[in-house]
């Protein structure tokens, strides 16, 4: 998803690692994603996440937040799932267990992307969503499920820190990047116009020149 990002940030000379998780043997949780993103970096760096990409990145700033330069917290929040919502991801894993693939699209589609968006895009997001093993899906969603709540993290970062959210976004609306952003004293809120979940496919432009900035 991040292949826009990548060229662009290559282009400039950046050295850009896009990893794809969960990922063979599958562990669940971000503490062991964060662990294994870790060891497959050196140095200092630039973690920048969308979705469950953000909270992945701030278990890599719980974890090693000294090697830490900046941060891009993309479509993301701070607060973990409601009882309510750990339902919801429990009613999700049954359904991708009994029923497969589809029935899980089917229900997440219309939330991932702004209205009108390109049906090419929305085919393409779904091709990639259906390489994933079923295993991993589970594993993702587990993982969303039991995640920390990171408020009180975001108070400790002291770093550079861009907050973008799609104007559209139905799963992590503007309300909660402008919490995060107000709990953040370095942080750069933006909002992008004609985006929903997924502002880095929908918007790749925008999201490359709010990232070249940060950079």
């Amino acid at each position: 998803m991040w292949r826009s990002q990548q060229a662009a940030l290559e282009a400039t000379g950046q050295e850009v690692f896009a990893p794809d998780l969960p990922r063979e043997p599958l562990e669940v949780g971000f503490e062991a994603w964060a662990r294994q993103v870790l060891g497959e970096i050196e140095g200092d760096f630039v973690p920048v996440g969308c979705s469950m990409g953000g909270y992945l990145a701030f278990e890599l700033w719980r974890q090693a937040r000294e090697r830490i330069r900046a941060l891009a917290l993309l479509d993301t929040r701070a607060t973990a799932d409601t009882p309510e919502q750990r339902q919801a991801r429990d009613d999700t894993i049954r359904v991708v267990g009994e029923e497969g693939f589809e029935p899980f699209w089917e229900a997440l589609a219309p939330r991932l992307f702004a209205p009108g968006a390109d049906p090419e895009l929305v085919a393409w997001a779904r091709a990639v969503a259906a390489e994933q093993p079923l295993t991993a899906l589970v594993a993702a969603l587990e993982t969303l499920r039991d995640r920390a709540d990171s408020r009180e993290t975001l108070e400790t970062i002291d770093v550079p820190v861009l907050v973008a959210v799609g104007a559209e976004d139905a799963i992590t609306p503007p309300a909660d990047a402008e919490d995060m952003a107000a709990r953040v004293p370095s942080a750069r809120l933006s909002t992008i116009a004609g985006a929903g979940h997924l502002a880095p496919l929908e918007r790749p432009d925008e999201v490359t020149r709010a990232l070249l900035a940060l950079l």
